[in-house]
């Protein structure tokens, strides 16, 4: 019964789809505000998607290799900080963030670096966005400008990579294929976004599913001996990854990257479910780290979000103001109201919430009995 309840809705609720501080100087607090006017924001974009007949966007199936662009995403006059966006009433404006007709740019490889490239300078980073399941070309497209504009990411230094997800909420187990799929296109783009950098770093937010090809592709990254470190920071968000399979891959996020960081809660219904359709724990969902890894940060978010509370990353002040400090100052802003250290973990919002988790370190809600 548990099985096919997970079965059933796993898919639909999955298309919302610590370490001590080291004493740097936070920035001033991520808060609540609303744009002023339309701001046009441009992202670079890697993609293994089939583009559509006319060229003017990407379909939801596999292509044969990577395509490279720009998206030019409007962020209309009202967009809050953590938001997509409400739909307009004849009260209140619309300010859902869209992409305008003839907004999707197709560039050549050569191209795409020459625009990655165009502002380098002291501090300046590219920061990578790996979308999860059940998202669209676009989707990717918008929730990156989101991140980025409210990250405060220069335009042309927010990228993301959109492997072939369908918008479909019943294609879990095609997406997990496809997601598999994906990891030498993946490869291949992360291989061009570091030639382009230079100098500069590169840091990723991977999101759910898309943290799978990202594990593989980084497991398989050789460096030569006394070459640095490709990536700054790492930023594993909601993983819906098998807690083995992660503690066996986890050293090698610390060959590569300055810091990573998983951030997971216990409320995430859609993990959970995914939790018991695999009949394994995943690394996003739980009130305590499913996997503790030594020099990996782990953050767990009690803090209120939407239904079904799997896009916390993007849409909480406090992680999002944490996940900033982390890309522009190198530290995390664990600090104030909220915020608590525990051996190994942190945790942020309340530690006994009101409504029942979804999922804990010691299983999901429907599949209590697992243990550590």
């Amino acid at each position: 019964m548990n099985r096919a309840f997970a079965l059933v809705f796993l898919p639909l609720l999955l298309s919302a789809c610590a370490m001590p501080e080291r004493g740097a100087a936070p920035l001033p607090e991520l808060r609540s505000t609303y744009t002023e006017n339309d701001v046009r924001y441009p992202v670079l974009y890697g993609t293994s998607r089939k583009p559509n007949g006319a060229r003017t966007g990407y379909l939801d199936e596999r292509g044969p290799g990577v395509q490279y662009g720009r998206v030019i995403v409007t962020i209309p006059k009202g967009h809050a900080t953590g938001s997509l966006g409400e739909k307009g009433t004849l009260f209140s404006p619309d300010t859902r963030l869209f992409i305008a007709p003839g907004n999707i740019e197709f560039h050549s490889p050569d191209s795409f670096m020459k625009l990655a490239a165009g502002r380098p300078g002291k501090g300046s980073y590219l920061l990578v966005f790996i979308h999860g399941y059940n998202s669209s070309f676009d989707d990717a497209a918008l929730r990156a400008a989101q991140l980025g504009y409210d990250l405060d990411v220069a335009p042309n230094d927010m990228m993301f990579f959109s492997w072939a997800a369908k918008k479909d909420y019943r294609t879990y187990t095609y997406d997990e294929a496809t997601a598999d799929a994906s990891e030498i296109h993946l490869e291949a783009f992360l291989k061009t976004v570091r030639a382009a950098a230079g100098a500069r770093k590169v840091h990723i937010i991977a999101h759910s599913m898309g943290n799978r090809p990202l594990m593989r592709v980084i497991s398989r990254l050789q460096l030569a001996p006394g070459e640095s470190k490709p990536f700054g920071q790492i930023i594993l968000a909601a993983p819906d990854v098998d807690r083995d399979v992660f503690t066996h891959h986890a050293h090698n996020y610390l060959r590569v990257a300055e810091r990573t960081t998983v951030y997971l809660s216990p409320f995430d219904v859609a993990l959970g479910l995914s939790q018991d359709l695999h009949f394994y724990p995943r690394v996003g969902c739980g009130d305590k780290p499913q996997a503790r890894i030594k020099e990996i940060d782990s953050v767990v978010s009690f803090v209120p979000e939407d239904f079904p509370s799997h896009t916390y990353i993007a849409s909480t002040l406090p992680l999002l103001n944490d996940v900033r400090n982390l890309v522009l100052n190198g530290e995390p802003a664990r600090q104030g109201a909220g915020w608590k250290a525990h051996p190994g973990y942190w945790t942020v919002g309340q530690d006994r919430p009101h409504s029942g988790p979804s999922c804990s370190s010691a299983g999901s809600f429907f599949n209590p009995l697992w243990k550590k």
